[in-house]
C-alpha cells in the first residue's frame, strides 16, 4: 500500500489509533501478489483487502460487507441495440425460415423505403411465437422513423 508523503501501513495505523478511526473501516487495494502483504495490511489496522486486478464488483462487495449496506440499481432499460445482442443469439435460420419470402421482401422495401408505418404494420403480422424478434423490429422501425424526422 503505497500513498504519497506516508506508508499507507503507517496511515491505517494512525487512523486507527483515535477513537473515530477505530470506527472507520480501512480496505487495502494493493498490486502485491503476495500472501505476506495480506497478513501485514491486516496487522496494520487494515479492515479488508483486495489485491489487482481490481474489480468494481469486488470492492463493491467488499463495501457492502463492511458497511452493510446494500446498492440499488437503475432497472435496464431496453434499447434496440440492447434486445438485438439478445435477439441475435436467438435468431437462426430456422427462426427466419419460418418467415415468409414475401413478408422477408415487403420488410426489406419498407425499411429502403424508411417507411415506420409500413414496418410497424409488418411487425403486427409476425405470430406471436416470436415475440423477441417483434420487439426487435418495433424498436428498430421506431428509431428509424425519429431518424427520418
Amino acid at each position: 500500500m503505497r500513498i504519497p508523503v506516508i506508508n499507507g501501513y503507517e496511515a491505517t495505523k494512525q487512523i486507527k489509533s483515535t477513537t473515530k478511526g477505530q470506527a472507520t473501516v480501512i480496505i487495502a487495494l494493493t498490486a502485491s501478489t503476495l500472501e505476506e502483504e495480506r497478513a501485514v495490511a491486516l496487522s496494520s489496522g487494515c479492515d479488508d483487502f483486495v489485491r489487482k486486478p481490481f474489480r468494481e464488483q469486488i470492492i463493491l462487495e467488499k463495501i457492502a460487507q463492511h458497511l452493510g449496506v446494500s446498492y440499488v440499481y437503475e432497472p435496464e432499460v431496453l434499447t434496440a441495440s440492447t434486445v438485438s445482442e439478445a435477439v441475435l443469439t436467438e435468431l437462426n435460420s430456422t427462426v427466419l425460415a419460418q418467415l415468409s419470402l414475401e413478408w422477408l421482401t415487403q420488410v426489406h422495401h419498407a425499411a429502403k423505403a424508411v417507411n415506420a408505418k409500413q414496418l410497424l404494420k409488418l411487425i403486427d403480422q409476425l405470430p406471436p411465437i416470436k415475440p423477441l424478434l417483434s420487439m426487435l423490429c418495433e424498436l428498430k422501425s421506431i428509431d428509424l422513423h425519429l431518424k427520418k424526422l
